[in-house]
């Protein structure tokens, strides 16, 4: 059975030639050479489901200015990441997301980085 994505409602907020690539319990956005987003929604670790948002430390304090709704991931200590998490829980996620969204069609330059994986999609 195929996994359906979760919030599909922002099919429509994000641009043209996206490219979603599904993996175990969730959903890869790739646009213009760069991973911009991860869609998770599954049972286990429930706390880590919402948009997972690829950026870089440099901008997550102007990306949680622009959308108040974003976080730091709330890991195991000593682990770092670069990634910032809107949770599906939070009360302003459709907004949010959709704000969200807003950034990666207009190019935003904090959200994505070019990885071997998501080069290999846009040669």
């Amino acid at each position: 059975m195929k996994k359906t994505m979760p919030f599909d409602f922002l099919l429509d907020e994000l641009p043209k030639g996206i490219i979603i690539k599904p993996a175990i319990g969730m959903f890869y956005v790739y646009f213009d050479g760069r991973i911009v987003l991860i869609f998770r929604k599954t049972a286990k670790n429930p706390q880590h489901n919402g948009i997972w948002i690829s950026t870089q430390k440099q901008y997550h304090s102007s990306l949680k200015t622009a959308i108040p709704a974003i976080t730091d991931f709330d890991l195991k200590e000593g682990f770092n990441t670069s990634w910032l998490l809107l949770s599906d829980q939070h009360d302003d996620f459709e907004d949010s997301a959709v704000g969200l969204c807003r950034l990666v069609a207009a190019k935003d330059g904090r959200i994505g980085k070019v990885t071997p994986a998501s080069a290999a999609l846009f040669r």
